[in-house]
């Protein structure tokens, strides 16, 4: 998978401009707060649907403008030019198109346009709260299988409406609406779905990790990914029907994927306490990196790597071998350093201008 270009207009800094990349390395260089990252966030809009840094859509569109707009233009094995596109609107509605037609379902949009991301922050992947894990592989899985993304979108709106119930009862000091009960059993029937599938990818990348971790460090330590949030239907129905009376006392559902966590082991021992802060990084990477190898090995290409602003925050080694893993596959990389990597294409970047 290719991205051959991306464009923009009322885009954060960006007024209107449309970006060229190669095929192999592309470094978007230039100093801090010129429009970089934003260049890198347009372009992961169009395969995940939604941005890495904010939750705000508003935020996209550039001051005084009435809607904001990005796409990409992309080929694979087996078509060639092909596009997609958002457009946020004031109003807080968005417009998404695949070859200037209409796409109702976000669902239907994510996967067509795959990338993997690594940011500073993902560089706490490892010893950060379980919610930035439950992201990482969440986002991992809606690329490759469209029917995970609705499934997230039903456990959301079921849990939000289960939510209002508990937090209702425990208002008023009462005992929860019989309709609870309605959606408990739907929750229950996402919640399997969605916790099969994490432990099914799960198992894979653990593998993965292993064998790219060796690589890295030369086989002397061993990782491991575990994920136990696994159970049947049947189990997060009597799970869910079981706990009201508690949950009356919290206001809100305790159990579930939403707080399930990955266990992320190294020499059997848990990383985010015992591993030092040069090992947590090189899991990081192992991670993201096996994330893009999942991705070929479902679909058979390589994701686009994006890879914003992480190689000064890494040390010389980690740096390097980054740099050659993804050489033989399309990376973007946004730096402030003009020579981060030598071959690349580069593309000067400043107030949301980008020159060759």
């Amino acid at each position: 998978m290719i991205c051959k270009r991306s464009f923009y207009k009322c885009f954060r800094n960006i007024c209107e401009e449309s970006i060229e990349f190669s095929p192999g390395i592309n470094v978007i260089y230039g100093e801090n707060a010129e429009g970089k990252t934003n260049a890198i966030e347009g372009i992961y809009l169009c395969s995940q649907g939604r941005s890495h840094r904010t939750l705000h859509e508003k935020d996209f569109i550039r001051f005084g403008s009435e809607c904001a707009s990005v796409g990409v233009v992309y080929s694979t094995s087996e078509r060639s030019d092909v596009s997609l596109s958002i457009k946020y609107l004031q109003s807080g509605g968005k417009v998404c198109d695949k070859n200037r037609v209409p796409v109702n379902k976000m669902s239907e949009f994510i996967g067509n346009f795959r990338t993997v991301i690594f940011t500073p922050e993902h560089l706490q992947t490892v010893k950060s709260s379980p919610q930035f894990r439950r992201r990482f592989i969440d986002s991992a899985i809606s690329q490759i299988y469209p029917a995970y993304v609705g499934a997230l979108q039903r456990y959301a709106r079921a849990l939000m409406q289960r939510n209002k119930l508990l937090s209702l009862a425990k208002e008023k000091g009462i005992s929860a609406d019989p309709s609870i009960e309605v959606w408990s059993l739907s929750l229950a029937k996402e919640a399997a779905f969605i916790t099969k599938t994490r432990d099914a990818y799960i198992s894979k990348l653990s593998l993965i990790v292993t064998d790219i971790f060796k690589d890295m460090t030369g086989g002397r330590e061993i990782p491991e990914v575990k994920y136990s949030g696994l159970m049947d239907e049947q189990g997060f129905e009597r799970l869910f029907t079981s706990s009201v009376e508690r949950e009356i006392r919290f206001g809100t559902t305790l159990f579930g994927p939403h707080k399930d966590d990955l266990t992320i082991l190294l020499n059997s021992r848990e990383a985010k306490n015992f591993a030092s802060q040069g090992q947590q990084r090189s899991l990081a990477l192992a991670l993201k990196l096996s994330e893009g190898e999942i991705s070929k090995k479902v679909s058979g290409e390589y994701p686009v790597f994006l890879l914003d602003d992480v190689l000064s925050e890494l040390d010389s080694k980690r740096r390097d071998f980054i740099v050659s893993s993804v050489s033989s596959r399309q990376v973007i990389v946004t730096s402030c350093e003009q020579g981060a990597i030598p071959g690349a294409k580069m593309i000067f970047c400043k107030n949301g201008s980008y020159l060759y």
